[in-house]
């Protein structure tokens, strides 16, 4: 065999080696390749299922929240009706207690100007009384003056009488 040849042999078997590990590389590549298709596979059925099963739960969940959504609204409404009942009721409350503050006051006031009016009823009374003594203090001296002129108009007439009369006897005895 020519030199060429004797290369291209030797040229030839080291390809048929390399393509021989190549070959088996390939299969090595191509058998781990379909393992972990294969888990992958599995690994994407499993997670179909999960997301069925999330699915599912999403939907249940979604039932329940509606659910328990309603029974929230349903409370919300009854404490908002209680809130709105109680705050009626405050109201009236305050009202009542404001009319009742407001006759207090009219009330109170009126119990003020009575008790002035008393005041000044038992300051004029006490006027009264007093102008009244005198009045009658005034009144017995006058009666006391009165009963003095009397006896002395008394004794005056008297004296007019006798001297009128003897005024008239001495008329009468000079005519």
């Amino acid at each position: 065999m020519s030199t060429a040849g004797k290369v291209l042999s030797i040229v030839v078997a080291l390809f048929t080696i390399v393509w021989m590990i190549l070959a088996a590389g390939v299969a090595q590549l191509n058998t781990n390749a379909n393992t972990t298709l294969h888990e992958l596979e599995a690994q994407v059925e499993k997670l179909s299922v999960d997301v069925e099963a999330a699915k599912t739960d999403v939907v249940h969940l979604l039932d329940e929240t509606g659910s328990v959504q309603e029974k929230v609204d349903r409370g919300l409404m009854v404490l908002r009706s209680r809130a709105n009942d109680l705050e009626k009721a405050r109201s009236q409350m305050i009202e009542m207690l404001t009319r009742a503050q407001y006759q207090i006051a009219i009330l109170e006031q009126t119990v003020k100007d009575s008790q002035d009016t008393l005041a000044n009823r038992n300051e004029e009374l006490e006027s009264e009384k007093k102008a009244l003594a005198d009045a009658r203090s005034e009144v017995k001296t006058l009666i006391a003056q009165t009963s003095a002129m009397m006896t002395e108009l008394g004794s005056l007439r008297e004296k007019f009488q006798t001297t009128y009369g003897s005024a008239l006897d001495q008329l009468g005895g000079k005519q």
